[in-house]
């Protein structure tokens, strides 16, 4: 455990699966990952001293949250949820699920991921989960988020920005591009997961060194705004699956200052999954 990290720390992205005889995949998967049940994560939670998670509803169980919900619940209140929901969810259906746990959903705006991408229907979908005091999670690359982000500005439901916009960090960054992202941070209720690091360095290995001047400069437009989270177990990954610890001390580098530190990981996760 490394001992810059401060107590109450969360780890706002991650996934299960399984175990399979208790939360089995459904015939149409959109993918078929390895079991990764939550004792396996509360092992790994343990190790690095996190004391709290943000469970992400993955996609092979489509609108059905029984194995996060379940994990919720065994958590006494530790562990929170982001869902997928659908225009057939009912009132009832998100209001159950609050009580369960979950604050917020997530659209992915990914190719290789199933979901509906018209920007009217996410939007009405936004739009009737703020009165829960929830959070749409945006899952795209930065050219399908942008357009999505400057027609939703008057939308006062949060937004968080998954995984960095999914930046190519090999390749040059588009300047013009991650202004206008900035722009977008500046804005209330507009966050960013400062997740994926090695994703955005296409799976080289750590410490990700070339990485820290961008993390940096999302911190420096939304330090109160801004979270983080492994991605464990890693799922549809190229490349080597990161080692979770050097993740963790990858962040705390960016951060710099304790201050800052404590807000990514303990101040703002909390007021967002509160």
């Amino acid at each position: 455990m490394n001992s810059q990290l401060p107590r109450g720390a969360w780890d706002c992205h991650t996934h299960i699966y399984g175990p399979w005889d208790q939360f089995p995949l459904p015939k149409d998967a959109a993918y078929h990952p390895a079991a990764a049940p939550f004792d396996a994560l509360l092992e790994v939670h343990a190790s690095m001293g996190i004391e709290h998670g943000v469970l992400v509803q993955a996609a092979p169980y489509g609108t059905d949250h029984t194995a996060i919900l379940a994990a919720i619940a065994r958590s006494e209140g530790r562990y929170r949820a982001v869902g997928l929901i659908d225009a057939q969810t009912t009132d009832e259906q998100l209001q159950a699920l609050h009580d369960g746990g979950m604050r917020g959903i997530r659209f992915n705006l990914m190719g290789h991921l199933p979901g509906n991408r018209d920007p009217e229907y996410l939007r009405g979908l936004a739009e009737r989960v703020r009165p829960l005091g929830w959070h749409v999670l945006l899952h795209g690359e930065m050219e399908t988020l942008l357009p999505v982000l400057d027609a939703w500005k008057t939308l006062r439901t949060p937004l968080v920005i998954d995984h960095m916009a999914r930046l190519d960090l090999t390749q040059p960054v588009n300047e013009s591009n991650l202004q206008a992202l900035e722009d977008h941070l500046r804005l209330p209720d507009r966050w960013i997961k400062v997740s994926g690091i090695d994703r955005a360095m296409q799976g080289a290995s750590a410490p990700w060194s070339q990485g820290l001047k961008w993390v940096r400069r999302f911190l420096q437009h939304a330090p109160e705004r801004t979270i983080w989270g492994s991605d464990w177990p890693h799922p549809n990954i190229k490349g080597n699956v990161p080692d979770d610890t050097r993740l963790l001390d990858f962040l705390l580098e960016a951060c710099e200052e304790p201050a800052l530190q404590k807000a990514v990981l303990v101040n703002n996760p909390a007021a967002l999954y509160a």
